[in-house]
């Protein structure tokens, strides 16, 4: 399938008699910036603030190990220029995963805290809008008489509830299950609750959710102080389906995080599908969430996966609007981020990684229609030599894209990863 890769240059034509006043600065309408100093920075999540400034969220690894691995956070205005930068972190390594702006316009952070190389904490902080830290916490899943356990945690993402704050993910802390041939009970969902200082919810809310098998929460979502909806990934066998592969999942949590739904189960009964991203439909089409994910069918190429699901959740097959594969070839032994949102217009842009160009991996990106079809022709892909992984895509109030990730500089094989940035027109293109 023929792509378009951008080399990172952008071609603006000037005519002669034009002035400065009537020619726009083609730093507001499109550019790629790197950012960080020494060693690798890699850049996972940004948010959008209303004046138009961006933050954005990485890590950084310094050449010369004086300090651990730490979060990396940048504050840049609409030309991607740096207002300031910070590192965040405590004596552990510290991997950044997930930003978003509350409801009071306080940043809230959340990522893995490293204890041991396989025994990973939940980290959790808040900041204000100039970077100064307000609160933070360092939260070990417990057990069910309120033990600290263990188990390695890796958090997925963070919501916002009406009294604080839902962590997802996933532990190795598994509660006892009747053993399923063919499969290991290696993660339960992860679902912690903290109120507004960070602090824990009682031992009255549980902690960790799941089968007999791998088990991940990507995103939960509040629909009352006492009912959310949990959305995920499992491998778990659903019913009449003989052959353990893995299927986008979600469940209906009650107000101690107990479940009070049967399961909902999407995705092919012969590939596996991991859910990575969950964007609420807006009202340009039937109400409900738009899942995103990869798929992976034998020796077949890596698929984009979607999924819109209705709502309110019945938890049952009449809840699934469409789901199907994009049929977009982004090359064999994928198992990164795909990240979904949806447009101030029609439709929803999916961003994800392929390594089908010249054995390199690349950042693509697409568009779909709100009936799931392909809105562009072709994807766009953005990359160079060497391995790049992408973070998450916005749309702007002017309808320009911002997309954020890690590419690689200078040689392909040695170069530094950099938290990059990238800022295109509606379309996924540099004019």
């Amino acid at each position: 399938m023929k792509r378009l890769l951008y080399f990172f240059s952008i071609a603006i034509a000037f005519a002669g008699c034009d002035s400065s006043v009537s020619i726009e600065d083609p730093e507001k309408s499109a550019f790629i910036k790197y950012y960080g100093l020494d060693g690798d920075q890699t850049g996972k999540d940004l948010v959008v603030l209303p004046d138009g400034n961006m933050i954005l969220f990485g890590t950084t690894r310094p050449t010369v190990p004086t300090k651990g691995v730490q979060w990396y956070v940048v504050k840049v205005d609409p030309k991607g220029k740096v207002l300031w930068e910070k590192e965040f972190g405590g004596l552990n390594d510290e991997e950044a995963r997930d930003i978003e702006l509350t409801s009071s316009n306080e940043i809230v952070l959340v990522g893995n805290s490293y204890k041991t190389s396989t025994d990973r904490d939940v980290m959790i902080m808040k900041l204000d809008l100039d970077g100064l830290k307000l609160d933070s916490a360092l939260i070990a899943v417990r057990d069910s008489v309120g033990v600290v356990t263990s188990g390695d945690e890796d958090v997925t993402t963070v919501t916002e509830t009406s009294d604080g704050f839902l962590i997802s993910g996933s532990s190795t802390y598994v509660w006892q299950k009747a053993p399923v041939i063919g499969l290991t009970d290696s993660h339960d969902a992860l679902k912690i609750r903290v109120f507004i200082d960070l602090t824990e919810y009682p031992n009255t809310w549980i902690q960790t959710y799941g089968y007999y098998s791998d088990d991940v929460a990507q995103k939960i979502i509040q629909l009352s102080p006492s009912s959310y909806y949990v959305f995920g990934f499992t491998n778990s066998l659903p019913v009449g389906q003989t052959t353990p592969n893995y299927n986008f999942w979600a469940y209906e949590m009650g107000a101690n995080g107990d479940v009070v739904s049967q399961p909902l189960f999407v995705g092919l009964p012969s590939g596996n599908e991991r859910l990575s991203s969950v964007a609420i439909v807006p009202t340009q089409s039937v109400p409900g969430y738009l899942l995103g994910g990869l798929s992976q069918s034998g020796t077949t190429p890596t698929d984009f996966y979607v999924a819109k699901i209705t709502t309110p959740l019945a938890f049952s097959t009449s809840d699934i609007l469409f789901e199907k594969p994009l049929s977009i070839n982004l090359g064999s032994n994928l198992q990164g981020r795909t990240a979904l949102a949806a447009s101030l217009g029609i439709g929803f842009f999916v961003l994800g990684e392929e390594n089908g160009f010249d054995n390199n991996q690349n950042w693509v990106l697409t568009k779909i229609n709100t009936d799931g079809s392909l809105a562009w022709n072709l994807p766009i892909v953005y990359g160079g030599e060497g391995l790049d992984e992408c973070g998450a895509v916005q749309e702007l109030p002017d309808r320009r894209l911002v997309i954020i990730g890690t590419m690689r500089t200078g040689r392909p094989d040695a170069g530094e990863f950099k938290l990059t940035l990238i800022k295109v027109s509606a379309e996924g293109k540099f004019e």
